[in-house]
């Protein structure tokens, strides 16, 4: 019960405060033992969402980047120069990638130029394959996460 009165004075001292303006925290008192960095502590103002100070909050929040989450590693522009220089930097694909190309010198050909190349695209398109998917899962599961119902706490 004893909850329930703390929380009706917490309600009534929110309440209570004039809303023509956002709430703000005040500054900390001011002693000779701060650095003098903090000596010029600024007041934080809080603008609500929702509520009188609508457009207030619209022109604050320009200036941050959303809070949704992104745990790709790709976009459409980037999956192929993105993807290719992680493969390179296997020693396996880096090995076949220098067969490929010795075998195109004339004097070193040992086996026609198209048929070296084989294995190395095989490897490539597979592998890229795969990290295409595993990206789309990652894309589907963070859509998912950012469009989830949120219980926002707004007295």
């Amino acid at each position: 019960m004893e909850q329930l009165h703390w929380v009706r004075f917490r309600c009534q001292q929110l309440w209570a405060v004039d809303h023509t303006q956002g709430w703000y925290s005040p500054p900390r008192p001011t002693s000779e033992k701060l650095s003098p960095q903090r000596s010029g502590v600024k007041r934080r103002t809080v603008v609500a969402r929702w509520g009188p100070h609508q457009d207030q909050y619209h022109s604050i929040s320009k200036a941050y980047s959303s809070n949704a989450i992104r745990t790709t590693k790709y976009s459409l522009l980037t999956f192929i120069p993105i993807n290719l220089f992680q493969q390179f930097r296997r020693a396996a694909n880096l090995y076949f990638l220098f067969l490929a190309l010795l075998n195109w010198v004339p004097v070193v050909e040992a086996f026609q130029k198209e048929i070296t190349m084989i294995p190395l695209v095989l490897v490539l398109t597979v592998t890229a394959i795969k990290d295409a998917l595993e990206d789309y899962r990652r894309y589907v599961f963070d859509k998912r996460i950012n469009h989830n119902a949120a219980k926002v706490y707004c007295p």
